[in-house]
């Protein structure tokens, strides 16, 4: 594609955000449902893949196989956000949807290790790899989109985004609540687990279809003179300080994920709450969290969003050590705990995104939201689950998994001062 094939007429860059962000998010619903999917049926992945007598053993394998497809997303984010800011967002968004799509489903219909053997874990891993990879395009791409998309009420489009995935988060809740209820744990364990995975390669594959109608963002359009020829270089020796900042700032927000909805299903079983009653308790924590982004996301266009992110490092670090040690006890309220976590949570996931694309400027804004995106998720988002269930083995202290988010949260906190306006004319928030 050449850079003069981006432009766009301004009648269509105008008429087109909000079907334009449906559209996009879309792409985010693919991650949600694999994301989740895969930390719902983790123990039973678990048994299907790994043959091991110990359940500890195996669930930290499902785990440690989860961890590692996330470290592939910053190379995905590396290698999209180059093309992003070469040729133009919608090649890439409709490619890595179409890849993502059929990995996702061939998880879905993988044999296990008694059919093939050792095959069968290796293969879940190389799909896992092929997802993260193209997944790392997937969110930062549609931050960028939302961002590119408005001059006015950034901070709300991108919490659209992000309400629009805890849309899909729902529905894969939802999912997992059928698929609970109906079935027996022998059933769920042979195919019941599989169901996610190919309700998810289809949403990918109808997400591929509706991106081929996407066009360029005008602001990306109007920027054909000024795209450096290597985006990553220019990311690396002109806007280091802001990718450290944006990687910091994304901490707290990959592990709450990975804690909250990754890894607390396992987590919970273990300590014997109901599969039903666990999956409940989360579809509360998707719907409330989905509408206080929304909020949150809406308050930073009015007061400075660092602010706004910054306090939510503050309650989240008050309040893990508060949900763990509450849902070990005896007579702990479970729908009550997600909710108050969803609540919390929300100050830090409804902001940072926009305060993410805003540290970069546009020629670099898609490598810079790529790499910082994913490689700060890949190390929180998908090492939180297996860093607290090897926390919890070493210390036999069951709400040792808050450890992992107090970390992250100080971390993010302290970026927060660092947050500079961003490049492209406008003071940021």
């Amino acid at each position: 594609m050449s850079e003069g094939s981006c432009l766009v007429p301004r009648e269509v860059a105008v008429t087109r955000p909000r079907w334009t962000i449906l559209i996009v998010s879309a792409g985010g619903a693919l991650e949600t449902f694999d994301f989740v999917i895969y930390g719902f049926f983790a123990q039973d992945i678990g048994r299907a893949f790994f043959p091991v007598t110990s359940h500890a053993s195996a669930m930290a394998l499902s785990f440690a196989v989860f961890a590692i497809g996330h470290l592939s997303r910053p190379l995905g984010g590396m290698l999209f956000g180059h093309l992003g800011d070469r040729h133009g967002r919608r090649g890439v968004f409709a490619a890595s949807a179409m890849i993502a799509a059929v990995a996702t489903l061939a998880i879905g219909l993988l044999p296990d290790y008694a059919s093939w053997g050792v095959a069968a874990p290796a293969l879940l891993l190389a799909l896992r790899l092929i997802q993260g990879v193209c997944v790392g395009g997937e969110i930062s791409g549609s931050v960028v989109y939302a961002v590119e998309s408005t001059r006015r009420h950034r901070g709300l489009l991108c919490g659209g985004v992000f309400f629009a995935v805890n849309v899909a988060l729902l529905f894969a809740a939802s999912i997992n609540l059928y698929v609970q209820s109906v079935l027996g744990a022998e059933q769920i364990a042979t195919y019941g687990w599989r169901a996610g995975f190919l309700i998810g390669g289809a949403i990918g594959l109808a997400s591929f279809i509706l991106r081929r109608r996407l066009s360029e963002t005008q602001a990306f359009a109007q920027s054909v003179h000024t795209r450096p020829r290597k985006p990553l270089a220019e990311v690396f020796h002109h806007h280091l300080k802001s990718l450290v900042v944006a990687i910091a700032a994304t901490t707290v927000v990959g592990a709450a994920n990975g804690l909250f909805v990754a890894y607390a299903p396992a987590f919970l079983r273990s300590l014997g709450y109901p599969r039903v009653q666990i999956a409940t308790a989360q579809i509360v924590y998707v719907i409330v969290i989905a509408f206080c982004m929304l909020g949150t996301a809406a308050l930073s266009d009015e007061v400075p969003r660092r602010y706004v992110f910054r306090t939510g490092t503050v309650l989240s670090a008050l309040f893990a050590p508060w949900f763990f040690i509450t849902v070990t006890g005896t007579h702990s309220n479970l729908f009550a705990a997600f909710a108050l976590a969803a609540v919390v949570t929300s100050f830090a996931n409804g902001t940072y995104a926009c305060v993410m694309a805003e540290l970069f400027p546009i020629e670099v804004r898609y490598a810079g939201v790529g790499i910082a995106l994913n490689v700060s998720l890949a190390a929180t988002m998908g090492g939180a689950p297996l860093f607290a269930t090897l926390l919890v083995s070493a210390t036999h202290w069951a709400p040792a998994p808050a450890l992992v988010q107090i970390s992250c949260a100080a971390i993010a906190f302290a970026a927060s001062f660092a947050m500079l306006p961003h490049r492209d004319g406008h003071a940021a928030r």
